[in-house]
């Protein structure tokens, strides 16, 4: 019996966006040449739309010409809008508080509204390895008060917009001490502060297309049929690998999806997309002059479009380079979906797979 934990097959066949989905036709629609700071790519965006105006936290890396690593600087941005197109970017970089110190090299946030406060919820590299953490808005200019911090390795940490069952939930994604695959956690909170009950979300084993890890993407949107999840997940096949300025031999591929839980026990996965919603096909996600990491789409903002909410907006970054967006009606998401069930309800599942009862 083939294992399904530990042996997930690379994906050889080609895939393709979802018919349904548009992608803005002045793509991308936030680059380098639109912040007020020195950038060599703005990327990774969360956006939300808070008291009237679209908001955006986008990743911001800088580096030497020659693009040689560790990066000179990064950090994230903060821009508003009023047609989540054209942005106004805040004259400085954010700056999340914490013990009297600002945090080093904040990236790839997310944006929550909830209990009508601006929340960010990141992840930030030290010597201590990377960390997440969530933070709270001050109100005013770019700066945040941390509310909590994780432990390492952990990344694409995303606050539920409201309690669930009176509690505060929040996903995750830990490295996996034993290699790839990694999957999606939740954890719950009575304050924002204090977080257990850890438990699976949503395996890679669960994702057709995937075989090397998942993330949460964008935070859950409450949709009438449940909570809706926009995520990333991630393949990868020697076959395809290519030399790009960060790294030699990329041979992975990240690609959008969606999966739908529960609106009344979001732990428990309802449908999914058996199938990717956006592939990087365009010449501004792939293939052109100064990109990154070859065949990345990396999902971060969606949120339903507040002049039409029958419309899914979907902030992506694309090739770790550049911010874009694409939209798609609920109906055609909502009919791209299958049925399903995470394959293991708890991440309880024996070495020995004949062990397993498959509950």
């Amino acid at each position: 019996m083939r294992n399904p934990f530990f042996d997930l097959p690379a994906d050889k066949s080609e895939l393709h966006s979802n018919p349904c989905l548009h992608r803005y036709e002045g793509n991308p629609v936030l680059t380098k040449h639109d912040v007020p700071y020195p950038a060599s790519y703005v990327f990774n965006a969360g956006v939300n739309f808070y008291h009237g105006r679209f908001v955006i936290a986008p990743r911001v890396d800088l580096f030497n010409e020659n693009l040689d690593r560790p990066a000179l600087k990064m950090g994230t941005g903060m821009g508003w809008s009023d047609d989540g197109i054209h942005w106004e970017m805040e004259p400085e970089l954010m700056r999340v508080h914490y013990k009297g110190k600002l945090l080093p090299w904040v990236v790839d946030s997310r944006l929550t509204v909830l209990e009508d406060g601006l929340y960010l919820s990141f992840c930030f590299e030290n010597q201590h390895s990377e960390r997440p953490g969530i933070a709270k808005w001050r109100g005013t200019g770019v700066d945040f008060d941390v509310v909590c911090l994780g432990i390492p390795q952990q990344r694409n940490m995303v606050l539920f917009p409201e309690k669930v069952n009176g509690m505060y939930m929040r996903l995750e994604r830990p490295s996996n001490q034993y290699g790839d695959p990694f999957h999606i956690w939740y954890a719950v909170s009575p304050d924002l502060e204090f977080w257990g009950r850890q438990e699976l979300f949503l395996g890679c084993e669960d994702v057709p297309w995937a075989n090397k890890k998942i993330g949460a993407g964008a935070p859950p949107v409450k949709t009438d049929r449940g909570w809706l999840l926009i995520f990333h997940a991630v393949d990868a096949d020697p076959a395809r690998a290519v030399d790009v300025p960060a790294r030699k031999g990329w041979d992975r591929r990240y690609a959008c999806g969606a999966a739908l839980f529960d609106k009344d026990d979001p732990t428990k996965l309802i449908a999914i997309t058996k199938k990717p919603l956006i592939v990087a096909e365009a010449p501004y996600e792939t293939g052109c002059k100064g990109l990154f990491v070859e065949n990345t789409i990396f999902p971060e903002g969606a949120l339903l479009d507040p002049r039409d909410p029958e419309s899914l907006m979907i902030y992506y970054g694309a090739g770790d380079a550049n911010t874009c967006l694409a939209t798609i009606k609920l109906q055609d998401l909502f009919n791209s979906l299958t049925p399903a069930k995470r394959m293991a309800q708890y991440a309880i599942v024996p070495f020995r797979v004949e062990e397993w009862d498959g509950e």
